[in-house]
């Protein structure tokens, strides 16, 4: 009996299934193909799994029934399979290799992108705090150049006062002009 017609015989899905078996390290033959194969017993032991979950026992907490016959976790008879359907199991081991190594690759690829982006937040974080110190130096020249200007003014206001004229002249308003107009009528 396969994954899914013993999953339809419990009530619960394929991958519920295969997950009790590995979990639970219950032991299920595999064909060649890696397809879990139930015998009687084995179903036997998975509705016991099922049935303490569904009473609250949580997955780890499961007793799992051993059985006394020893099992090899694969199925020693090899089906007879025809030249055609050897060929197409080399190709599908071939392809399996292929995926396996482009896999590596990606998570060589993965690691590479995040040390580079890690690189770059470090760069960008170095840029900003030199901007920060560049601008500080800025304002403490501009501080500094304040305050020397405050003190020469300060120097200047006490050593020359204004003259009497030039302190007069500052609170005198201007005189308006007054214009001849030629259309103007007098009576």
């Amino acid at each position: 009996m396969n994954t899914n017609m013993a999953a339809k015989e419990l009530g619960v899905s394929a991958k519920t299934v295969q997950r009790w078996v590995k979990q639970l390290n219950l032991p299920a033959e595999r064909n060649e193909l890696g397809h879990y194969s139930f015998t009687p017993e084995d179903l036997d032991v998975l509705k016991s799994v099922k049935r303490q979950i569904s009473e609250g026992t949580a997955l780890l907490d499961v007793q799992v029934p051993r059985q006394p016959k020893k099992r090899t976790g694969f199925i020693l008879q090899r089906p007879k399979i025809n030249g055609g359907a050897e060929q197409r199991l080399a190709e599908l081991e071939r392809k399996l290799d292929i995926l396996t190594k482009e896999k590596q690759g990606e998570s060589h690829l993965l690691s590479r992108i995040e040390e580079l982006e890690r690189q770059l937040k470090q760069k960008a974080d170095e840029g900003v705090s030199y901007q920060l110190l560049q601008h500080r130096r800025e304002i403490d020249d501009l501080n500094t150049e304040l305050q020397t200007l405050a003190s020469r003014i300060q120097e200047l206001a006490q050593t020359a006062p204004l003259s009497e004229t030039a302190a007069s002249s500052e609170h005198k308003k201007p005189r308006k002009k007054t214009r001849f107009s030629p259309f103007k009528f007098q009576f």
